[in-house]
């Protein structure tokens, strides 16, 4: 009787997650797949159901491929340098070195800070400092919009992935790095023959969270440039804001955002299953 008490007690508590989780998650979800199938302008209360026809006109939508290739370089550059700088800070940070905590909380703290609110303060330094810099700003040109935004997103989240690498490295037995160095391994044998096959869980982690993410980033675009100048920085993101709010073609949107979301879990799977296949027994 205690133990059914208990476990109701648990369910009890459980209620305002499970309500919360199915208003504002589920329930969106599900008419949003409904929508996918209507020509739905987002603001009239009716709408009529057109079968395919949505997906059939994304296939041949030439508006789409250039967010899709700003979307996928955008994605790729983000996750490769932002995994490539947070290891070897994290590798750096994990040595004995002056200042180590000062460090570690000057790149953990811009995580507190919003997407929007980082993207115009990096618009305050662009147009004051880095256009005097570099004659020009990086945010208003074509050619460098999106290494500008690159660069909010690495600033911004960073922190991040460092902590996890840092976890990772503290995480290993010290038993290995003496082992190595009694048979002669040098520093970069030791690295990538111990550090980086120990640290494949945390790659698993933080190369497939980052590159979804900045594959679905939104808020640093829009906040930063709106998708401009030109389209050049307008990310598939920013084209499904587009139709649904400028276009008043929800329906179609929601059609896009499915078959991205699609993809973006598909992309998921493969990355953590090769991870996965990659990782070794401590």
């Amino acid at each position: 009787m205690k133990r059914i008490k208990r476990e109701i007690s648990y369910f009890v508590f459980l209620i305002p997650s499970l309500l919360l989780f199915v208003f504002c998650i589920a329930y969106p979800f599900i008419s949003g797949i409904q929508l996918a199938f209507t020509d739905w302008d987002g603001i009239s209360r009716t709408y009529n159901y057109v079968g395919f026809d949505n997906f059939i006109k994304l296939l041949s939508d030439r508006n789409v491929v250039q967010p899709i290739k700003t979307t996928v370089i955008y994605g790729v550059g983000v996750t490769a340098l932002n995994n490539v700088l947070a290891l070897f800070l994290a590798v750096t940070l994990s040595k004995k070195l002056k200042g180590k905590a000062f460090f570690k909380t000057s790149f953990f703290v811009p995580l507190a800070i919003s997407a929007v609110l980082a993207s115009f303060v990096w618009k305050y330094i662009d147009s004051n400092m880095l256009s005097a810099l570099f004659g020009h700003s990086l945010l208003g040109k074509r050619e460098t919009v999106l290494l500008g935004i690159i660069l909010i997103s690495l600033w911004n989240n960073l922190g991040s992935n460092v902590m996890i690498y840092m976890a990772g490295i503290t995480g290993i037995s010290k038993d290995y790095e003496e082992a190595a160095m009694i048979d002669g391994a040098n520093g970069r044998q030791r690295f990538f023959h111990i550090t980086v096959p120990m640290l494949m869980p945390s790659f698993t982690i933080c190369i497939t969270l980052t590159l979804t993410a900045s594959l679905r980033e939104f808020g640093t675009v829009l906040a930063a440039t709106g998708g401009g100048p030109a389209g050049s920085s307008q990310t598939v993101a920013i084209l499904i804001y587009d139709y649904m709010f400028k276009y008043s073609r929800a329906g179609y949107a929601q059609a896009i955002s499915l078959v991205f979301m699609f993809f973006l879990v598909i992309i998921g799977l493969v990355l953590t299953k090769f991870f996965r296949s990659k990782e070794v027994e401590a």
